[in-house]
């Protein structure tokens, strides 16, 4: 039986942000809440975007910045915390090489730019991390916990900020190349895929009891640990492979609905 569903947000369970059936949504998510089922949205955005996209949040187990903060009926229950010392160090790499105006420090309640922060990489940064203030410096720190560390660089200087990061924090930080021009920052074991299986500890379930949906590459060991995994009818190849099935659907037309009410609620 079915205990816990997961699905990541964009191009999954939402075919663009912010927007998918929100009234069918409220009754399969008063069905499955009627069935001892939890839901985990699970996202790479920030969580308070994450929950600003559903009315009943407060009774929602949510998934944000991939996994590093978990918060259920609105309490923060897991935080992957980077150690201040090694933000310290790394927002003093950035200024040194000139580019303190293309980063983004995510903290547990906001995420944090400079005042003088480049337009075009705030305005792109804010389409994930709506939740946002502004700081005249980043030194001292903000009185925050931070999960995740967000640069720009531009294409031209990726590799060599990638290079000296690693050389400062590889042994104790995630950092790697996200494939859209950033650079991202992370604790070593954040994933979603170990989110899930921490929930599952945390609320005694077996992978034969957690469903999952996802189209990314960030969604593979996530839809590998759960005993039904579904990669959206959209979604990569590598990402329908490590799957045990496919949506009939696409997200453009409800695919993680469709299967939920069909293999779940049985309608």
């Amino acid at each position: 039986m079915i205990k816990l569903i997961a699905f990541d947000m964009d191009e999954s369970f939402m075919p663009r942000k912010g927007f998918y059936e929100r009234e069918r949504w409220a009754r399969d998510f008063d069905l499955l809440r009627a069935k001892g089922i939890r839901v985990l949205p699970i996202s790479g955005d920030q969580y308070q975007q994450v929950a600003d996209f559903f009315p009943m949040k407060d009774e929602m187990t949510i998934g944000g910045l991939n996994g590093s903060v978990i918060f259920e009926k609105g309490q923060l229950i897991k935080a992957d915390e980077i150690d201040r010392s090694m933000v310290q160090k790394i927002m003093q790499i950035i200024a040194e090489n000139g580019l303190a105006q293309r980063i983004m420090l995510c903290g547990i309640n906001y995420c944090y730019f400079l005042e003088q922060a480049d337009p075009a990489f705030r305005e792109r940064m804010n389409f994930y991390f709506s939740h946002n203030q502004n700081v005249s410096s980043f030194l001292p720190l903000p009185d925050d916990k931070f999960t995740e560390i967000v640069i720009v660089p531009g294409t031209d200087r990726m590799d060599e900020t990638e290079e000296k990061l690693k050389a400062v924090c590889a042994e104790k930080l995630q950092i790697f190349n996200s494939g859209v021009a950033s650079i991202d920052i992370l604790q070593p074991e954040v994933s979603k895929g170990n989110s899930l299986k921490w929930l599952a500890s945390r609320y005694d379930l077996s992978p034969e009891e957690i469903m999952a949906f996802g189209d990314g590459l960030n969604d593979i060991e996530m839809l590998k640990f759960a005993g039904h995994s579904y990669a959206m009818k959209n979604a990569r190849k590598e990402v329908k492979e490590a799957a045990k099935f496919v949506t009939k659907l696409p997200a453009a037309e409800n695919g993680v609905l469709d299967t939920i009410e069909k293999e779940v609620l049985g309608m």
